[in-house]
């Protein structure tokens, strides 16, 4: 496996921090689509910031695609904007995330999996209507929910990560291996 030690940035994703109480239905919900907040030392760490628009990048997103039968992994949209999304798993007793795979976004859910950034960009709003939608909640449940996310990243962003890319994509892609997986400067 090929690790990355990741150091702490301090700026928050800027997501709007809710104090809605979780209800006994959005505590055992089960989610379609989640907000996914990337914990602030390994923001810029991904596999498109570092493949985006080579050979590469191509295979894994049409790969992506073909698994997904063309269509949002999460609301099954099949619009034009369809993004390949990386999809992590945090150890969060051993400080490790591993890029597990690749899952395929619409526009609104890849806006509502990163709320975070969706808020700077002015895209808050219709992030929490594609929550509602996609996993049939109620406001006050989606605002539970990103509270929860949120909760979570401040949690995840206090501390130090080692990033790993799972054995199994390295298998399909060694390439994953060459380089880090860090943003440069």
């Amino acid at each position: 496996m090929k690790k990355v030690k990741a150091k702490r940035k301090t700026k928050s994703p800027k997501a709007k921090k809710s104090p809605a109480k979780s209800t006994t239905k959005s505590a055992t919900l089960k989610l379609r689509l989640a907000p996914e907040l990337v914990p602030a030392p390994l923001w810029g760490i991904s596999a498109y910031r570092r493949f985006g628009k080579t050979k590469l990048w191509r295979e894994i997103r049409q790969a992506a695609l073909e698994v997904s039968d063309q269509k949002c992994g999460a609301c099954g949209s099949d619009g034009s904007q369809l993004s390949c999304h990386d999809a992590w798993s945090y150890n969060d007793k051993t400080c490790v995330a591993t890029l597990i795979g690749f899952e395929i976004r619409c526009q609104a859910c890849h806006n509502a999996t990163h709320i975070g950034r969706a808020n700077a960009l002015g895209f808050e709003q219709e992030a929490y209507a594609q929550l509602r939608l996609v996993n049939g909640c109620t406001q006050q449940e989606v605002d539970a929910i990103v509270a929860a996310a949120m909760e979570l990243w401040e949690k995840r962003s206090a501390k130090s990560w080692t990033v790993v890319v799972a054995p199994y994509l390295l298998e399909m892609y060694p390439q994953l291996a060459e380089v880090p997986l860090v943003r440069r400067g």
